[in-house]
């Protein structure tokens, strides 16, 4: 009995699939033309929507542990200058790549690269991102769709209402309109830093619609992330430097004040016996030695923060320069197309199903 209804079982599965596509096929024709429709607005997608480029470059950065070793065929002629590397080991400040991204996506980074004047070379413009999106840049077709059915609640509003512009000020915050913060937020969508987790190799991506505007920004990038990375690991071995510098000037011209007394006060008494002059040109002799240790110190000291400012400035190599994208990024017309025939067919394959 048992096996009997497995039978049945299976038996009225069977019937059922070959019920399902007998109802298939005989909505053949039902079929082919949602996937038609389908397949018309895929390609109306594909080809009205908006065309980018992308850009990108590779760095590799050194890493601190990469660089001390290089410093160990400083130490013997350090030595005999008189500075100590043993002291200069410390990183005046830790900054991994995993923060790289956080350094891109900070506003001021953002306002910087848009506010960069750039060559838009399919419209013959220079001019800076901002600009670009704010007032050149217009909407694909789905985009104007988009814009007046979903987005005609804020259309209206905003002429009621009036956009809030963005006004110069004193004011230490930053103050920009809606608009202005939209435009940020989808600039920041179109870069990408990616990092390899294994080698330390940054990736730096930028989408634009211009392929020379899109390798301008991504050299931008590239260079940006470099010097706030330099400036972040050299700060404090510049202000050192810059502070033993001027101490060490004002010493020097101290030295040669003493050295020029102590010269005419030895020539005055060149053949004076006196005990005055001998004691006068012993305490300029001695004012001398003071300057001079003073003055010879600071100078190993200035040598010692240079050699430490050269060892913590971080060293990146471009393993893959900046070209001027070819080929697009977007729109992905075959995939666009593939995935709208599938729909088609599969939603209009549902709708006969549930209809039989």
């Amino acid at each position: 009995m048992a096996e009997e209804r497995e039978h049945k079982v299976i038996h009225d599965d069977e019937i059922d699939l070959i019920e399902l596509a007998k109802t298939i096929w005989a909505g053949r024709r039902f079929i082919a033309k949602v996937t038609g429709i389908f397949a018309i607005i895929g390609l109306v997608i594909a080809f009205t929507s908006p065309v980018e480029y992308e850009a990108s470059c590779k760095l590799l950065p050194e890493s601190q542990e990469a660089q001390m070793p290089n410093m160990g065929g400083l130490a013997g002629l350090a030595g005999l200058a008189g500075v100590d590397l043993s002291s200069m080991s410390g990183s005046s400040g830790v900054l991994t790549p995993q923060l790289y991204p956080e350094i891109v996506n900070s506003l001021p980074f953002i306002l910087e690269v848009l506010n960069d004047t750039v060559y838009f070379e399919q419209m013959d413009l220079h001019t800076t991102s901002f600009h670009y999106f704010k007032e050149i840049k217009k909407p694909s077709l789905l985009g104007y769709a988009m814009k007046y059915t979903i987005g005609l609640p804020g259309l209206l509003k905003k002429a009621v209402q009036g956009e809030e512009s963005a006004k110069e000020n004193a004011s230490p915050f930053y103050r920009l309109s809606k608009e202005d913060w939209k435009i940020i937020e989808k600039f920041k969508e179109r870069i990408s830093i990616e990092i390899d987790a294994e080698t330390g190799i940054i990736e730096v991506l930028i989408e634009l619609p211009d392929p020379y505007a899109a390798a301008q920004i991504a050299k931008k990038i590239e260079l940006m992330v470099t010097e706030a990375v330099i400036e972040y690991k050299t700060d404090k071995s510049i202000k050192n430097l810059e502070f033993i510098l001027e101490t060490y000037n004002e010493a020097k011209a101290e030295f040669e004040k003493v050295q020029l007394r102590l010269a005419r006060a030895t020539d005055r008494n060149k053949n004076v016996s006196s005990a005055t002059g001998q004691i006068e040109l012993k305490k300029i002799e001695h004012e001398y030695d003071i300057a001079f240790d003073v003055y010879k110190g600071l100078s190993s000291q200035v040598e010692q923060a240079k050699i430490k400012l050269k060892e913590e400035t971080p060293v990146f190599t471009i393993l893959e320069p900046v070209r001027i994208p070819e080929d697009k990024s977007k729109p992905k017309r075959a995939i666009i197309l593939c995935v709208m025939i599938f729909l088609g067919l599969s939603t209009s394959a549902l709708i006969k199903a549930i209809g039989k």
